[in-house]
């Protein structure tokens, strides 16, 4: 074989030649495929409030300045050193060819084949290409024809893909005016991603006061739509859905050009809007002068950008063995290294990776926003957050710090759960805990408006996008079906009216297209536009008998009664108690929690070896410290196997916190 391989070699392609084949090869092999899957997932770009410039600069450098700088540098080299010119040119030669099979491969039924066959296949596969372009002449033929495969893969980018939208963003909306504001109070509006009603609920539908308790003050205070849901699985859809009172075509952006007629640009004569939005450009420059998202450093930005743009692609060409050990990319919409997808190919989704700024802290956007909050002065208020919490990463606890953790969410399958209930629900406590941090923001939220006197005279809205999915057996998390209807479209919505004092619950079917006319009527306006939701606070409201949720797999249908959530809150209750998430423990072990250490029998066998991992962090722990270590693991070593699955009490200070079972490594 080594020797058919130098006999190859021995043939002499031109300077031309070596070139256009690297070139070509690259863009077939990194850039197209990258430009082709960014550019059908404009939002991945929206996330990171990316300039056009961006846009257009990461393309030229893909399409045609690194693919030329590589045939450069090897050109360069050939003539210091022909033979040695030669063998690097297979090598790269080889390596790109490769990395474009093993795409193709997994486009194959080859895909589910180990990951050792799949690479050993493509390096034949990249050889074989190679070996072509030394011996064949037509196959050079064809390879100068796809010299036009930089402009291409640039043409298609920066003209023909949703991206470019970003590239070319419209300028033509204006200022409305005319718009009359019979009752102008001043609006807060604060969206939470990702939270599913029932973690806030017990079997029957009633709110966990004391595991939730600035919810239960919100409550009070406002109408709780209990039955509310929304229309759309996607925060890329049900955002303009909640903000416009109108269904999200799947064909749109989520920015300005795409939804003219939104809240902001309503407001934007009468109001003073402070916007502070995670993923969306819905509020025009005219209305939020100073950007709902500020833009990075150019530094920052392409350091992230370029970062973000290795692992996509990592993701892309690595079998699944390896593709699991690479960073996920399915917990946010930018900045990947800071946390996959079990897609392939053109199933690959990045529409998936949200949560934007999870690389820096989560807990600045909401800070910031209720530091600026402050009493209209010469005009009403409009403040508006959509924050990236509860959404996975699950990493914080009520008080807003985090915990020790490098492990993988328990009982993850990919993109969504694997059958071991008692993993999984312990990835549902993470999420229950990150649910706390939510309910320590609505409490900062109620004190800072009472602080600064706005409360009372305010027209309040804390909702949420959508749900998630935390129950085994699960393809993935965030696809609405008919059987998970009650995760993912059940969520939270308190509508607290300027002036309103008596809280009350509203079983009312609402859903997100009702949120902005529902405002719009209790401002006193006369909206510009139609919509297709309906005033929550009108006599005359719908009856409604279904609702509708547009996700991935198409349209579900379902009930108006609320059952589909009440059987999964019942589950949470079963699994965790009335105590909130602390109170997981396997079935039928509750009883130890709160139990002295004093009052067991303890007795050590003498075939068991009891290892705590990292014991030096309990050795002195600061509590007010950013990160705890909340996260206790180890290992049980026995001579003799285990009798079955263990049940494990830890003990924190002579006192029973938390029990759990272990599980056998070696069958992982």
């Amino acid at each position: 074989m080594g020797r058919v391989v130098i006999a190859v070699m021995r043939q002499r392609l031109t300077r031309p030649e070596v070139a256009i084949s690297i070139v070509v090869l690259f863009v077939f092999a990194v850039a197209q495929p990258l430009l082709g899957l960014l550019g059908r997932n404009a939002e991945f770009f929206l996330a990171r409030a990316s300039p056009a410039l961006d846009l257009v600069l990461m393309a030229l450098i893909l399409a045609l300045v690194v693919p030329l700088a590589i045939g450069l540098v090897l050109l360069g080299i050939r003539e210091l050193h022909e033979p040695t010119g030669r063998v690097i040119h297979w090598v790269v030669s080889s390596l790109l060819a490769a990395m474009l099979s093993i795409q193709v491969i997994k486009r194959t039924p080859l895909r589910t084949s180990d990951d050792s066959i799949q690479i050993a296949l493509a390096i034949v596969l990249g050889t074989i290409i190679t070996a072509a372009i030394y011996r064949s002449q037509g196959f050079r033929s064809v390879m100068k024809i796809g010299a036009i495969a930089p402009v291409l893969a640039l043409g298609l980018f920066v003209f023909f893909s949703p991206a470019s939208q970003l590239i070319f963003r419209s300028a033509s909306i204006s200022e409305p005016t005319g718009i009359t504001v019979g009752n102008p109070a001043p609006v807060v509006f604060v969206i939470f991603d990702e939270m599913p009603l029932l973690s806030l609920i017990d079997g029957e539908g009633n709110l966990e006061d004391e595991v939730y308790p600035n919810f239960a003050r919100l409550a009070a205070d406002a109408t709780w739509y209990r039955n509310a849901v929304t229309v759309q699985q996607q925060s890329v859809e049900s955002i303009p859905v909640i903000l416009t009172g109108n269904d999200a075509p799947s064909d749109r952006l989520p920015m300005a050009s795409d939804y003219p007629g939104n809240l902001f640009t309503l407001l934007s004569d009468n109001y003073e809007i402070r916007a502070v939005e995670a993923v969306t450009e819905l509020c025009p420059e005219f209305a939020c002068e100073n950007r709902s998202r500020p833009q990075l450093p150019f530094g920052q930005r392409w350091r992230s950008l370029i970062s973000d743009l290795a692992i996509v692609y990592g993701h892309l060409i690595a079998p699944s063995g390896i593709r699991a050990g690479l960073p996920p990319i399915d917990q946010s919409w930018s900045n990947f290294g800071a946390g996959a997808s079990d897609a392939d190919g053109e199933d690959f989704d990045v529409i998936a990776r949200f949560n934007a700024a999870v690389d820096a802290d989560r807990r600045i956007p909401y800070q910031e926003f209720i530091d600026n909050l402050a009493p209209p002065v010469d005009e009403p208020t409009l403040d508006f957050i959509h924050v990236m919490v509860p959404h996975i990463p699950w990493q914080y606890v009520s008080t807003g710090q985090r915990f020790f953790s490098t492990s993988p969410i328990p009982g993850s399958a990919t993109t969504g759960w694997g059958g071991d209930e008692w993993l999984v629900n312990q990835a549902q406590q993470r999420m229950l805990l990150q649910v706390q941090y939510v309910d320590t923001l609505v409490g900062r939220l109620i004190d800072r408006l009472k602080e600064i006197g706005t409360y009372d005279d305010a027209l309040i809205v804390v909702a949420a996008d959508h749900g998630v999915i935390v129950r085994p057996d699960i393809v993935h998390r965030r696809v609405a079906l008919e059987d998970t209807v009650g995760e993912i479209a059940a969520i939270p919505l308190f509508v607290k009216l300027p002036n309103q004092q008596d809280g009350t619950v509203d079983d009312y079917r609402a859903e997100t297209l009702d949120i902005l006319p529902t405002l719009i009527d209790a401002l006193g306006i006369a909206s510009p536009w139609e919509t297709q939701g309906s005033s929550l606070l009108a006599a005359d409201r719908p009856v409604r008998t279904e609702s509708q949720i547009t996700g991935a797999e198409g349209v579900v249908t379902f009930g108006t009664d609320g059952s589909e959530k009440l059987v999964i809150a019942a589950r949470k209750i079963e699994a965790f108690g009335t105590d909130g998430p602390f109170g997981l423990t396997p079935p039928g072990r509750r009883d130890l929690l709160g139990l002295s250490v004093d009052e067991l029998q303890l007795e050590t066998p003498p075939d068991i070896e009891a290892t705590l991992e990292r014991p030096e962090r309990y050795l002195s722990v600061d509590p007010s410290a950013d990160r705890l270590p909340l996260l206790v693991s180890g290992k049980l070593v026995a001579g003799a196997p285990f009798p079955g699955e263990s049940v494990v009490a830890i003990g924190i200070n002579g006192n029973i916190v938390a029990v759990t079972r272990t599980y056998d490594t070696t069958a992982r």
